[in-house]
Formats: C-alpha cells, structure tokens, sequence
C-alpha cells in the first residue's frame, strides 16, 4: 500500500532575479504589421458600408509577445465602439515551424532605434508599452523626453478610472513632475528576504545593517548557497543596479560611496575559477531573492512566519521595489486628440474592477497535475477595489484546491489569512521606490570591470572610474 505525505505548500514566487529585457520573448529581425489583431468591422444588418463611419484605426507597437492581452484587444475591437487596435510587431517570437528565433545584441538594437524613430518622428504609433522594445529602458526614457501624454488628464472626468478607484501609491511612483506618462496594469514586488533569526525582524536595512547581519552568521554560512564574489556581488547589487542610474536627468552614481562599500564588501570573499559555481545548499543561508506577485504570496510577509523582508541594501534602509510585472501603457503626445482618445478608451478598459480580476487570476483547469495549481496571478492589481476582491476569495479559500495531489504526496494549499493580507498591503504602502530593469548596456559594462576587479587585475579606483565613465556616456547618448 502506497503511503501519503501531506504537507504545507506556501504558493510563494522566490525567483532568481536576472536582468532581463522584453528581447527573451521577441526573436525575429523581420518588422510587420499583425494584422490578425484587427477584426474587421461587421457591418449590422441592413447598413451598408457607405452609411456606417469608419473605424479609426490605433497603432499599437510591440516587440514583445501580445500573448498576455490579445483577449483584451481582440474585445475592444469587436465592441464597435469606433476604434480598432492594429500591432505593429517589430520582430516575431517565432520561425514558421514554430522554432524560437534569436538576434543578435546588435539586431535587437538596430530594432529598437526603429520602434524609437517611429515614436519620435512620425504620427504612426499610437499607443506604446515598456514590451514595445527588447530593452524595456527605452520606455522611461521616452517618459522622460515628453514623448507621452499626461495620463492625468484623461481621468479628470473619467466616472470609473481615476484617482479615486485606482491605487494612488502606484500612481504616485510612476509620476515625473507630477504627471503620469505611463500606466501599469499590475506590478510586482522585488526584493532580499531572510529568516527573522539571521536577519531581525525590522524590514528593510540600510547596508552597515546587512554587513553587521552577515558579520554575526553562524561559521560556514551562505548566500543562497555559496561564499564567492561573484554570489555576493549577484545579491547586493546585480539586482539593484537601477538604484544608480538616474534616466530622468542622464546621471549615473557609480562613483557614490555607496557603490564602493558594497563592491569592497564583496571582493572579501573568495574567487572561484571553476566553469560551473559551487553551492552548499544545506549551509545556514542568510538570504534569497524573490519577486512577489500575487496576494497567495502574503504569507512571507507575516514575521510570525518566521521570515523577514529585507530589501536591497540601500541608504534610506528601504530597498525593496516595485515595478511593471505585466504591461505598461503610454500614450504617443504626436498622435491626434481622437486617437488619443482611443488609446485611452483601451487602456482605460484594461484598469476596470471586473477586467483586473479576470486578468490577474486566469482559469485555473485542475485535472490533478501539480504544476496547474501553482498561483497563476500576473500580479497586483492596481484597481483597488479588484486588490481587495481578490484577497477576500482567497482568504475564503476560492480559486485553489484546498488540497493538490503530486503523486504520492498531498499538499495542504497554504491559503493567506487577513492578517496576511493586510501585511503585504502594508509592505507594499512601505515602498517608495518603482524599478525599472537597468539597461543591459549598463550591465555589461559593471560586469566588464567588476570581473578584473574581483580577479585582482585592477583597483577599486580604477574599477568605478570606469563603470562611472562608459556608463555616463552610455546615458548620455540615450538621453
């Protein structure tokens, strides 16, 4: 006879974060117009195409995959309201046999300054998105250079979304000078957590705090299971790297002392030459990364549970942040005032209470497989009302099976509670910070000498000097 194991499964996202780009889910160099977005518009009966006024048609530009609002679009387009939203996909994800292709770093650029010259020099594009481009920063630097509309004004005299039914924290975060040129739907929070015995209970901690942590480890301890440079340097700043760069005024902060701490913090460990790293996962280890994206993730911010959240290491002792885990709409300020318009009417229907839960929360199908009860939330909604009716079903135990089945073991749904609930809300009220994935551009370039420096090949000096010098002129040039 078989025996079951039941256990406690905390549907919690810890994810090794990378700096990735919208370029993992776009691959072909091609540039053309998805046509398959547009449905065409069904006259009704008896009401001939001369009598009924023509669509105007929105221009949506993509680089990425519309896989995740194609449903939307294609329901705003067959609502006859007067517009249709037309893709223009600057590269396809797949090949005709449906094999993935891939470009080249010099191609996804050459792509990018299309979608660019698009926005800025022609009336073509209409409506844009951080996944317009394979290097999301393109996105908040064109916020930055008034290529948008203020976002604002369209919800002056809108009765549904506005200030009042929207999450003016979130908004708060996205302004540059008191206007909003871009829209999260949904956001998620990025951040370090640690158990509350390694790292207190006070969430967030400035550096001196996390050294002095770290300092008092028990011996053999780990950083998500290794000891070397390179893992030190992956946890304290690959990650937070866009705390350092400033796009709105074409500053990079390298040269801060901030930067030279952690990086001489990190070159006290050891440095491995082996291809493939070493790790220890059974060693005491002080902290993990993890992307939180969904209310079925309260739990990890209840310190009752024995975990604390910690953030990056950062000045104001308040690291964490958070960013766009779905689409982030703008406005072009070149297109006319009636697509303007439009574009609003999409966006606006993508922010309704009834529209962020259904997309927040897909179908869950079942059907006994393990994988298809993970929690599929896209994220936070920025509706507060969809927020806070998503975390009253789930509290009452809706949408997840109380108990999943994985062969031979079971697992008790770890369901959040309302103090849960009201933790996370109180977290993310806690983060003053919106993230933005630092460019890949400016990755390459810290990686470039942070890896002599770590190998002993030149000085710390001489290290920012560099990083501060290639990345300013970098910013510069994008800016």
């Amino acid at each position: 006879m078989k025996m079951t194991f039941k256990k406690t499964f905390i549907f919690m996202t810890v994810l090794m974060l990378s700096a990735v780009s919208c370029s993992d889910t776009v691959k072909k160099a091609e540039i053309s117009t998805d046509s398959s977005s547009v449905n065409s518009s069904n006259n009704s009966q008896g009401e001939s195409t001369q009598e009924k006024k023509e669509d105007i048609t929105l221009t949506f530009a993509m680089s990425g995959n519309t896989s995740g609002i194609d449903k939307a679009i294609k329901e705003f387009n067959e609502a006859d309201n007067g517009y249709q939203i037309q893709i223009k996909r600057y590269f396809d994800q797949f090949n005709e046999d449906g094999s993935s292709n891939v470009l080249s770093e010099e191609e996804y650029q050459y792509k990018d300054l299309e979608v660019l010259q698009d926005i800025m020099n022609t009336t073509n594009i209409d409506i844009v998105c951080n996944c317009s481009f394979a290097n999301i920063v393109y996105h908040e630097i064109l916020q930055n250079k008034g290529a948008f509309v203020d976002l604002y004004t369209f919800m002056e005299n809108d009765p549904e979304v506005n200030t009042d039914t929207l999450d003016t924290h979130i908004l708060n975060l996205n302004e540059i000078d008191n206007k909003l040129y871009a829209m999260p739907t949904f956001y998620t929070i990025n951040g370090l957590y640690g158990e509350s015995k390694y790292v207190g209970t006070k969430e967030n901690w400035t550096f001196d705090e996390f050294v002095e942590h770290w300092n008092a480890m028990p011996v053999g301890a780990t950083l998500m299971g290794s000891t070397d440079k390179m893992a030190f340097f992956d946890v304290v700043l690959r990650n937070n790297l866009n705390s350092f760069v400033d796009y709105k005024n074409a500053q990079v902060h390298f040269d801060s002392p901030e930067f030279k701490k952690m990086l001489e913090f990190c070159n006290q460990f050891e440095q491995r030459n082996t291809e493939k790293p070493i790790y220890d996962y059974d060693a005491p280890s002080m902290l993990s990364l993890f992307i939180a994206r969904g209310i079925m993730n309260a739990p990890l911010f209840d310190q009752d549970n024995g975990k604390t959240c910690v953030g990056y290491p950062s000045n104001n002792g308040n690291g964490a942040y958070l960013s766009s885990s779905n689409f982030c709409y703008s406005i072009c300020a070149s297109s006319s005032p009636e697509k303007q318009k439009g574009a609003w009417e999409f966006i606006r229907s993508l922010l309704k209470e009834e529209t962020q839960i259904e997309m927040a929360i897909p179908h869950i199908s079942g059907g006994g497989v393990y994988e298809d009860y993970y929690s599929t939330e896209i994220g936070y909604c920025v509706n507060k009302n969809a927020f806070d009716e998503i975390g009253k079903r789930l509290i009452n135990k809706e949408y997840y099976p109380e108990i999943v089945s994985d062969g031979n073991d079971e697992y008790n749904t770890r369901f959040p509670t309302e103090k849960e609930v009201k933790e996370l809300r109180k977290y993310i009220d806690s983060i003053d910070r919106w993230g933005t994935l630092v460019s890949g551009s400016i990755s390459e370039i810290v990686y470039d000498e942070v890896t002599p420096y770590f190998a002993g090949g030149q000085t710390i000096d001489e290290t920012i000097e560099h990083i501060q010098n290639r990345a300013s002129i970098w910013v510069s040039e994008q800016s």
